[in-house]
């Protein structure tokens, strides 16, 4: 059994978040700073609401409150298939974490509800193929960021 139900983890994941939001995020964005977060709205919604099966309209909502509705200007969702990712995690050292225990069908619930969440939000997200190589999807992911932010990246 888990340590903490769907709920809980929201709950939990949307508290560290606002934390984070105001005591890192949102004076470094005042500041005029560029903030790269790992991790962030769409993850609760993917995780707790497409993979766990959370209503998406009470996530939506906990996490606009949770974060002074502050959304990113751009989200690189990083794609992978279910048993590359499976693969890839096995072959890394140390323990899976929670979340990469959980089964085959969790992933592909959870992959689907991030391709979801681009295909509804096509300004904000890109899709980065990381079916590649480390240098194949860095690549990729500059590509998407100097389109999407018209930017240039040294």
């Amino acid at each position: 059994m888990d340590r903490w139900d769907a709920v809980s983890e929201t709950l939990l994941f949307s508290a560290a978040r606002r934390d984070h939001v105001a005591n890192v995020v949102a004076p470094r964005l005042a500041a005029g700073t560029w903030v790269v977060c790992d991790r962030y709205i769409d993850s609760t919604i993917a995780y707790q609401g497409y993979g766990r099966g959370l209503p998406i309209d009470e996530l939506m909502a906990i996490q606009r409150f949770a974060s002074g509705n502050l959304w990113p200007d751009l989200t690189l969702i990083l794609d992978l298939t279910v048993l590359e990712g499976f693969r890839r995690a096995a072959g890394r050292a140390g323990a899976a974490d929670r979340f990469e225990r959980l089964d085959h069908e969790f992933h592909e619930r959870l992959r689907s509800g991030f391709l979801r969440i681009a295909r509804d939000n096509p300004g904000r997200c890109a899709v980065v193929d990381a079916s590649g190589d480390v240098m194949a999807v860095q690549r990729a992911i500059c590509a998407a960021v100097t389109q999407r932010l018209a930017i240039r990246l040294a």
